[in-house]
């Protein structure tokens, strides 16, 4: 009797392949495996009431993913290679070739399933037609809002309405002033930084935890060296630096930025300057909801030849809530982390209420008072300081590999046990 096919990673696999499977039951091990036991069974039934209730006239929906929440690769000759975010290739050392501009041929594969297919599906059992929209997160936002524009024309809808995370904010806030015929009707905005965050500063200084993770699993490079090599080339990273009150650091000028071998491209950072200053304001199609009461970075100083953050309450442990705010947008909080928004039950059916009415009553849209008081200070070094050795994928526990992307050092990155043998 012949061996049944082995099934390749989930992660190697077409969206519409993934819930199929979630439809039928095959493979429940591996997918549980991948998505996580609770939330395997969550999808699974999604999936199962999506096939009942979708509507193939429904209204198209475009879902943009967040800053890395796109897979990157090439094609070559029908043969895809995954660099980002494949595990082998991050400890081989390819992570460099994410560097710009060397590195433009590379584009969007696909988005990171775990973070927004329950989204896609929530939008399906709404009646709406959900599609994907990946970008290459690495590259600049006015021209990724253009992609995005033709992506809208060649649908050929007269009327479509995007749902966009995170960095996804930003690029369909840009097109907004792009769409010239008006075809996007409503836009929802989940955790965009919409004022800038800090994570982005982080990750520009080698102290940002997402990637000193991806770093311990680089056999090849440290999180420094990816920081001067490959994350200080990319101009989405600046496009997304916080605007930031005149008695702190102008992160626009290169002066004001600590002066060592991590010291930002000034090219870049007057092009994000003028991107920002380019951002459209809202009109009537637009909509906002905002993360709040997480310990979030809301400020800095120079101290000590390096930045000094200061943590509060006041956020989605990502976007500050300030910053997460456009004035003059519809507006709801809710008590959430930024990865979380995509996958919060609350904050989908708040979604699908928007898109369908224009309102919610799912979340407040009170904005909750914000904590003045600090609850803690941290620095660049003392963020180094963390996930400084190198760490086996195979070693990592499921719960460690679903949450790589999240700005948590999980108990691997620091315990002995995780630490990859010296190779001679």
């Amino acid at each position: 009797m012949p061996n049944a096919p082995t099934l390749p990673s989930p992660a190697d696999l077409h969206e519409d392949q993934i819930i199929a499977l979630l439809r039928s039951g095959a493979h429940a091990a591996l997918l549980s495996a991948y998505f996580g036991e609770v939330e395997y069974r969550e999808l699974a039934q999604l999936a199962k009431i999506a096939a009942t209730r979708s509507d193939p006239r429904g209204e198209v929906v475009f879902v943009l993913p967040g800053i890395m929440g796109s897979r990157l690769g090439s094609t070559q000759r029908r043969t895809t290679s995954l660099l980002w975010l494949h595990p082998m290739a991050i400890a081989q050392g390819g992570l460099s070739q994410l560097a710009l501009p060397a590195g433009k041929s590379l584009r969007a594969l696909g988005v990171m399933l775990p973070g927004y297919l329950k989204l896609r599906l929530c939008l399906e059992i709404g009646g709406f037609r959900p599609v994907f929209h990946p970008f290459d997160w690495r590259a600049d936002l006015e021209t990724l809002a253009r992609a995005l524009t033709r992506s809208i024309e060649k649908s050929g809808e007269r009327k479509v309405s995007i749902v966009a995370h995170s960095m996804g904010g930003l690029v369909a806030r840009i097109a907004l002033a792009q769409d010239r015929e008006r075809r996007i009707r409503k836009l929802v905005q989940l955790g965009a930084p919409n004022r800038g965050s800090f994570a982005p500063v982080q990750a520009l200084r080698a102290a940002y935890p997402t990637v000193r993770k991806i770093a311990a699993l680089d056999y090849h490079n440290t999180a420094e060296a990816l920081a001067r090599s490959v994350f200080l080339t990319l101009p989405g990273l600046y496009q997304m630096l916080p605007s930031t009150p005149a008695e702190q650091p102008n992160l626009f000028d290169p002066a004001q930025w600590p002066q060592d071998e991590l010291a930002p491209d000034a090219t870049l950072l007057n092009r994000a300057y003028k991107v920002r200053s380019r951002m459209p304001p809202p009109d009537e199609r637009c909509a906002v909801i905002v993360g709040t009461h997480q310990e979030t970075v809301t400020s800095l100083r120079l101290r000590d030849g390096g930045f000094e953050y200061s943590v509060r309450l006041d956020g989605d442990g990502t976007v500050p809530s300030s910053n997460a705010l456009w004035d003059g947008a519809d507006t709801w909080f809710v008590q959430e982390n930024h990865g979380a928004l995509t996958n919060n039950s609350e904050v989908l059916a708040a979604v699908t209420g928007i898109l369908k009415e224009g309102q919610t009553s799912r979340l407040s849209s009170t904005r909750p008072a914000a904590p003045s008081e600090v609850v803690r200070t941290v620095t660049d070094a003392e963020l180094r300081a963390a996930a400084t050795h190198k760490v086996h994928w195979e070693r990592l526990s499921l719960d460690s590999r679903r949450r790589i992307l999240d700005p948590i050092i999980t108990s691997e990155f620091i315990t002995a046990a995780a630490v990859a043998p010296h190779s001679s």
